[in-house]
């Protein structure tokens, strides 16, 4: 028997480029004697550049007063890895909730360096969006982690004090807008009984949240207003100076209101806080915005306008003018979420 002849594969330039830049340098230093064009092409600039592009997530803070004492913090389930996500999704009394696509959720408090990785849980499939949520359970005293599909099905809530996994009853809602990164476990969504036309029309929009001492959903009554607004959709929903808020979009006007729910002795209701129109603010994209936080003086709102790449801006009520927040040392781009140093243990059955 003869012997199997070569078999030559030309591999184009641009794809052997875009797998060395997601390799680590290490390695990139030994496959230089692979050929000339190889070592020519991992000392050239190009690929140094490029692989600058995949480096990790890293997490930074901040002191909310002066901005000028940037911090960057050890994050756990940070990543390297072409096409894996982790971002922190939830802040509540000190802790962080991160989740990695791979590696799953850690519960994290930088001011103590102590994080807990609760049991890796994996639902639905890569064609499902997951929606997360964190919060603290006054009623038991226990922090608790919330994974559901965004269609409302197979709910599961994480346990702290327990250490484990269960799940609820399905959420009578789907998710369709779930801006959200604090303690509020709060969503905005349609009904699950609602036909196909009625799921299209953001009237049909509620505003919707889990009690996470009865493990139960209840929708929220919406904000009322003198205007009739006929055209508009519940967007992100979040905390506010420890409020609830909700922004509304109204499309005829090409501006988004930013409600809050406020307490008027036992009662509480919504109040329109301000508005901000697309020429006032973002030119590109106010369809995601996002409240994160008065300032001190209460006299400017630090807004994220979810656009990709994000950059938050204060947003002064009574100039009504934006100007973007810069950190020295920081990156351009970024997303911010407000945390509060404390004590708060991550370890289970401390609370």
């Amino acid at each position: 028997m003869g012997r199997n002849p070569a078999v030559s594969i030309n591999v184009p330039t641009d794809v052997i480029t875009g797998i060395l830049s997601r390799l680590p340098v290490k390695n990139l230093v030994r496959f230089k004697c692979v050929s000339k064009p190889w070592n020519s092409l991992i000392d050239g600039s190009y690929l140094s550049n490029l692989q600058l592009q995949f480096d990790e997530y890293k997490a930074y803070s901040v002191d909310f007063d002066s901005l000028d004492n940037l911090e960057e913090l050890p994050r756990p389930l940070s990543t390297t890895s072409f096409g894996v996500s982790s971002r922190i999704f939830g802040s509540c009394n000190g802790l962080l909730a991160i989740s990695h696509d791979e590696a799953g959720i850690a519960l994290w408090n930088p001011s103590t360096k102590e994080c807990h990785y609760p049991p890796k849980l994996t639902i639905g499939d890569m064609y499902d969006e997951i929606i997360l949520g964190f919060g603290y359970d006054v009623i038991n005293k226990d922090y608790k982690v919330v994974q559901m599909l965004s269609s409302g099905k197979l709910v599961m809530i994480y346990s702290l004090k327990a250490n484990s996994w269960k799940r609820i009853k399905d959420c009578p809602y789907e998710i369709t807008f779930h801006v959200s990164q604090d303690g509020s476990v709060h969503w905005v969504g349609v009904g699950n009984d609602k036909d196909d036309d009625a799921r299209v029309n953001d009237d049909a929009r509620v505003i919707f949240g889990l009690d996470l001492g009865i493990e139960e959903f209840h929708q929220l009554p919406g904000p009322e207003s003198d205007i009739s607004y006929k055209n508009f959709g519940y967007r992100s929903v979040g905390l506010l100076g420890g409020s609830l808020c909700v922004f509304r979009v109204i499309y005829h006007r090409d501006n988004i209101v930013l409600w809050v729910m406020k307490e008027y002795g036992v009662m509480e209701s919504w109040t329109e806080d301000f508005y901000v129109s697309r020429d006032e603010c973002w030119q590109w994209c106010t369809y995601y915005t996002r409240a994160i936080s008065y300032s001190r003086r209460g006299d400017r709102v630090l807004l994220e306008d979810g656009g990709r790449p994000r950059q938050p801006a204060w947003f002064n009520l009574d100039k009504r003018t934006r100007e973007v927040v810069d950190i020295p040392g920081a990156p351009k781009h970024f997303n911010a979420i407000i945390y509060v140093e404390s004590l708060a243990s991550a370890r289970p059955g401390n609370h």
